[in-house]
Order: C-alpha cells, then structure tokens, then sequence
C-alpha cells in the first residue's frame, strides 16, 4: 500500500461524503487506504452509517474502525496502527483536499528525498466564501535541517493535515491521547522533528479548511493549559538528554523557545481570552513567568530567527515586545477582535 489517509470521524454526515471523495478523486488513487476512525458510544452516530455504504462500495479502501473514547489524539494513534502505506496523511472529517494533492507531495518528497512535505491550505466558511490563504510560499522550498534552519520549524502549522509524512520518520511515535492534553498535534510535531533531515513547502493551496462561525476560536480550560506547559517544559528535558550534535542540539533548543514563545505564550492567551471567567491579564502575567523560568531565551528572540523576514516572524517579534511591556493583553484583545471581524487568523 503506497497511502494511508487517517480521519477522525465523530457526528460528521454532512461532511464526510465530500472529504472522502475528495480522496478516491485523486490523480493516484488507485494505490490508497481510507481509515476513518470513530467512538463506540450509546447514542448511534449517522456518519457510521454514511462510511459504511462508502466500505461496500469501495471494498478494501474505505474501511471504518471504532474505539472507546480516545479523543482524536487515540483516533489518530488507531489509524497508525493500522495503516500500511508507506506515506501517510491526515485529515479533518470537516475538510477536503484539491485531486492532485498526494501527486504533488509525492513528487515533491521522492525528488527531494524529503521527510515530510507541507502545503499551503486556505480557510472556507460552509457556504464555499474563502475567508484566506496560509502557510503558501512563493515558489517550492526545499529546507535541509541545519542549526540555520532548525527554527523554521516552529512556524511550521503544527496541524497534522495539509503534509504527508514518510511512514519511516513517525515509526513509533504517537499522538498524547490523555483528554486533559492541549495541543497534542504540536506534541507530536516535536517528538518528530529531531529525527527529520529535510522538508519540503509547496507553493499550492491543495488543502481546504472549513471555518463555522461558531467556532472561529477555541477555548483552552486552565487545567489543559497547565498540562501542556508542563509536557512542553518536558520536551526541553528530552532534547537535553538527546543524542543529537551539540550545534543541532542548540538549534533546537532554539526552536523550543519559539515554540514556546508562539504557543504557550501567544496561541494559549488567543484562546484563553474568549474565556469571561479567565482574568487575561493574570493569565499574560502568568505566561511570561512561565516562559522566564523555563524558556528565558524568549526575551532574545529576533526578528529574523532564521535569516528570512516573514510576517509570521514579524508578528512573533511584536508580541515579544509588547510581553516585555506588559501589554500583551491588550494586543491579544485587539487581536481576536479583527478576526473575528475579518474571519483571517495566523495558524499559530
């Protein structure tokens, strides 16, 4: 088997008809397994249903896979462990890909000799509207895994769709499927990074995110956000204790510190603030007493991490600041304000 695509399925019969079509409809479909994985619950699920007609008709592609109540970190994991191709992609039950998206990343991983491959991916409300386009470079970028480099990762989306991986560089790693862990997919991301040589980004939009106005930001609860502080102040632990070259090693730690600064400190207060009960000023106070004990570099964190300037970049550097003046609250109020205006948002 050449691909395993793995989706996380739970009450999805209004969109999983279009993402799984959007899948057989690929200019090499003819080598691909679809592993849609969803809950054992009480209650029946309609989109069980819809999967298990797409089953019959496609016998030995589409195939559907029940757990107990893993979350979508356990959904993930499932699909692993049960997917044989050789590249594997995820994707959201919500979501659909363009019919050449496994083609181009194909091409792009077997010329390169690449570990994993992004693409640009935008996001599109229900009714089709495009709201914006992230993550897309100008022309193919193929980015060897130096201490120069090694930063670029953290402004990688840490989202597991819109890429295809190499089955060899996930082996045995896995997905955190403890339901109090907050962001498990950037977890995941840098369990994976230290073993990666190169990657590749496509210029192409191949990867359709569907925004629902109701759920244009996310709320983090406080006992999540103290777990994944502390998952990520282990994850610097574990690269200490690596045995990884002592300069790609200080790179990495680098890019820790970025991590650090664009989650803990800028993605996790974008969430908590959507939250009355949350006290965003405590919490930005909070944060940054975190990152001074933990990842006190944040403080140097230059505008060009990397060499490049990007707005991404641009946009860490200014939170940067207004962390050190105090007033990162209200950047982040302002914030959530015009995307919740303009329906355009930085996939921290």
């Amino acid at each position: 088997m050449k691909y395993s695509i793995i989706i996380p399925v739970y009450h999805s019969q209004n969109t999983i008809t279009r993402c799984m079509d959007s899948f057989l409809n690929q200019t090499v479909s003819d080598d691909l397994e679809i592993l849609c994985i969803g809950d054992k619950t009480e209650e029946i699920d309609p989109c069980h249903e819809v999967i298990t007609e797409y089953t019959i008709k496609h016998p030995g592609v589409v195939r559907l896979h029940l757990q107990n109540g893993r979350g979508i970190g356990g959904a993930r994991n499932l699909g692993l462990d049960l997917s044989t191709g050789e590249f594997i992609m995820f994707c959201d039950a919500d979501d659909y890909v363009s019919p050449h998206i496994l083609e181009r990343c194909t091409n792009a991983l077997n010329e390169f000799n690449a570990d994993f491959v992004c693409t640009g991916f935008e996001r599109v409300a229900e009714s089709g509207k495009k709201y914006s386009s992230e993550m897309s470079v100008k022309e193919i970028s193929v980015i060897e895994l130096n201490p120069l480099n090694i930063p670029r990762l953290a402004f990688i989306y840490t989202a597991p769709w819109g890429k295809l991986f190499k089955r060899e560089l996930i082996g045995e790693s896995r997905f955190t499927d403890d339901p109090i862990c907050a962001y498990e997919d950037l977890m995941f991301h840098l369990f994976l990074y230290p073993k990666a040589k190169k990657y590749v980004q496509l210029p192409e939009i191949l990867y359709h995110y569907i925004v629902y106005p109701q759920s244009s930001i996310s709320t983090v609860s406080k006992e999540r956000t103290r777990a994944f502080r502390k998952d990520l102040a282990s994850m610097k632990h574990q690269y200490n204790e690596s045995n990884l070259p002592a300069s790609k090693q200080a790179a990495f730690f680098n890019m820790l510190d970025l991590v650090a600064m664009i989650h803990a400190g800028i993605a996790d207060a974008h969430r908590s603030a959507e939250d009355p009960s949350v006290n965003l000023k405590v919490f930005c106070k909070d944060a940054k007493n975190y990152l001074d004990e933990n990842f006190p570099n944040w403080r140097k964190i230059k505008m060009m991490p990397y060499g490049k300037f990007t707005l991404r970049c641009k946009m860490v550097w200014i939170a940067k600041v207004a962390y050190k003046m105090n007033l990162f609250w209200i950047f982040i109020r302002m914030y959530n304000l015009m995307i919740k205006t303009l329906h355009i948002d930085m996939k921290w």
